[in-house]
C-alpha cells in the first residue's frame, strides 16, 4: 500500500472527525493570516490588538477545556474519591456495568496502584449516580471557566489597546481631553455594560457535548463567537466578527464534512472504491488478509449473530479479537485497549463501547468487500489506490479550508472596512482618538 506508519498516523489524526489536530491547523492559519492582514493593512495597534485577540484566543479554546477538566479531576474527583478514567457510560445500564465489572479482572488502569476493577466498583457504590452528576458537572464547569477566561482576555485586549491609543495621543492631544476620556470611558464601566448571562444555556447542551471533544469545542466557539459580537466596540468591528466568525464556524465544522461526504460519493459512485473506513484500517495488514481469504462478510455475519443480549455482544467482543470487525473497531478507537498485569493487551472494560457505531463499521466493512470483489483487482492495487483516495480527500479538506481562512476571508473583512468606512486603517483606533468608543 505504501504508506509508511507515520504518513498513516497523520492521515489517520487529520481525518478523524473527533479529533482536534485539524481544527488546530485551521485556526493557527485563520489567526496568523488575520493577523498579518491587520498589521499590514490597519497599523500596528490593530496588530497588536489582533494577535492577543486570536492566539490568546486559541491558546484558551484548545487548552482551556482540558486544563480545567484536568483541574477538576485532581481536586473533586479526588475529594470525591471517584476515578476520572472510568466512563460514566457503562454505568447508565446495569447490565453493561455488571458485564464491565466481570470482566475487569487484572485489568490495570493508569491511576496509581489502582485495578480497573476496583475503580468501576467504587463508582458503582451508589449505581453510578455520583459519578454521572459529577462528570455532566465538570463538562459544565470547565465550559463555563474557559469562556470565563476568555471574556477576561476580550477585556484585556481592549483595555490594553485604549491604553496605547492613549499614550499616542499624549503627543497630539491635550491632557484634559484624555482625562475626560478615562473617565467617560472606564475599563470597569465597560465589563459591567458588556456582561453575559450564562443562565441555563449549558445545561441543555452538556449531554450532547459530553462525550465528545469536537461538539465541546463547537459549545466553546459558539460561546466565543457570542462574547465577541456582545463585546464588539462599533458596528463595523460587529459586522468583521460576524465575516470572521461565520467563516470560521463553517471552514472548521461544516466545510469538512461537505468535502468529505463529496468525495466519497465520487470515489463510491464513479470509482467504486468507497472511503469511510479510517486509513488506519485501510492499511491494516490484517484488513488486507481478511479481503485476500474473502472471510469479511462471514465475520460481519459472526458479529450480528452474536447474541440477543448486550452481555452476549460485548461477550463476543472480548473472545473473538481475531474477527476482522474486532480488529478494525480497535484500529478506529471504538475498543480501547489497556495492559493487564502480566503485560498483554485486553479490552478495557471501563471504556465505553458504542454499538451502534460499531454496527456501522461493520456495514461499511460489507460494503468495502463487495465493492472489491466487483472491482476484479488484486487487494494490493485496491487498497493502495482507496488509500491515495482517502489521502486527498483529507488534505483537500485542510488545504481547501486553509485557503478560505487564510486568504478570501481575511481579505473580504478589510473590503467591507474600506466599503465601509474609505479606509483600512484601524477604526477602532479612530472612534477612542475621536472619544466615540
Amino acid at each position: 500500500m505504501n504508506i509508511k506508519p507515520v504518513t498513516s498516523k497523520i492521515i489517520s489524526t487529520l481525518g478523524n472527525k473527533e479529533s482536534l489536530v485539524p481544527i488546530m491547523i485551521k485556526d493557527g492559519v485563520d489567526s496568523a493570516s488575520l493577523t498579518y492582514k491587520s498589521y499590514k493593512e490597519g497599523g500596528s495597534i490593530e496588530g497588536l490588538d489582533r494577535a492577543i485577540d486570536e492566539f490568546g484566543t486559541q491558546a484558551i479554546w484548545i487548552g482551556g477545556i482540558p486544563f480545567y477538566k484536568k483541574l477538576i479531576d485532581l481536586t473533586i474527583y479526588k475529594f470525591a474519591k471517584i476515578n476520572p478514567q472510568v466512563d460514566p457510560r457503562i454505568l447508565t445500564d446495569k447490565e453493561y456495568s455488571k458485564w464491565a465489572l466481570e470482566n475487569a479482572s487484572g485489568l490495570m488502569n493508569n491511576t496509581k496502584n489502582q485495578s480497573v476493577k476496583d475503580a468501576i466498583l467504587k463508582c458503582l457504590k451508589d449505581g453510578g449516580k455520583k459519578t454521572k452528576n459529577l462528570y455532566g458537572s465538570k463538562v459544565i464547569t470547565a465550559t463555563a471557566l474557559t469562556l470565563a477566561t476568555y471574556f477576561l482576555l476580550t477585556k484585556a485586549k481592549q483595555n490594553n489597546t485604549k491604553t496605547k491609543v492613549l499614550k499616542d495621543m499624549k503627543n497630539k492631544t491635550n491632557e484634559k481631553n484624555i482625562e475626560i476620556y478615562k473617565k467617560k470611558n472606564n475599563i470597569f464601566n465597560d465589563i459591567e455594560n458588556h456582561s453575559i448571562s450564562f443562565k441555563g444555556t449549558f445545561n441543555k447542551a452538556a449531554e450532547a457535548v459530553m462525550f465528545n471533544p469536537v461538539h465541546n469545542m463547537k459549545l466553546i466557539d459558539a460561546g466565543i463567537t457570542g462574547e465577541r459580537l456582545a463585546c464588539s466596540r462599533n458596528k463595523t468591528e460587529f459586522t468583521e466578527h460576524a465575516i470572521k466568525e461565520g467563516g470560521f464556524l463553517f471552514f472548521i465544522y461544516g466545510f469538512g464534512n461537505l468535502i468529505e461526504k463529496g468525495i466519497n460519493k465520487i470515489s463510491d459512485k464513479l470509482l467504486n472504491m468507497p472511503i469511510d473506513l479510517s486509513i488506519d484500517v485501510l492499511t491494516d495488514n490484517s484488513f488486507k488478509k481478511a479481503l485476500e481469504e474473502n472471510i469479511i462478510l462471514q465475520n460481519v455475519f459472526e458479529i450480528k449473530q452474536s447474541g440477543k443480549s448486550l452481555t452476549d455482544k460485548l461477550n463476543f467482543l472480548i473472545n473473538n479479537p481475531d474477527n476482522i470487525v474486532v480488529k478494525a473497531a480497535k484500529k478506529s478507537k471504538l475498543i480501547h485497549t489497556t495492559k493487564t498485569k502480566t503485560g498483554q493487551y485486553v479490552t478495557d472494560t471501563s471504556k465505553y463501547i458504542d454499538l451502534k457505531a460499531l454496527d456501522t463499521l461493520a456495514d461499511n466493512l460489507m460494503e468495502f468487500e463487495k465493492k472489491f470483489k466487483s472491482s476484479k483487482k488484486s487487494a494490493s492495487s485496491y487498497l493502495k489506490k482507496t488509500c491515495g483516495l482517502k489521502v486527498l480527500s483529507v488534505c483537500a479538506n485542510i488545504g481547501i479550508s486553509c485557503l478560505f481562512l487564510g486568504y478570501i476571508i481575511p481579505k473580504l473583512i478589510y473590503k467591507y472596512r474600506k466599503l465601509k468606512t474609505g479606509t483600512t486603517k484601524f477604526h477602532v483606533e479612530e472612534d477612542i482618538k475621536n472619544n466615540k468608543n
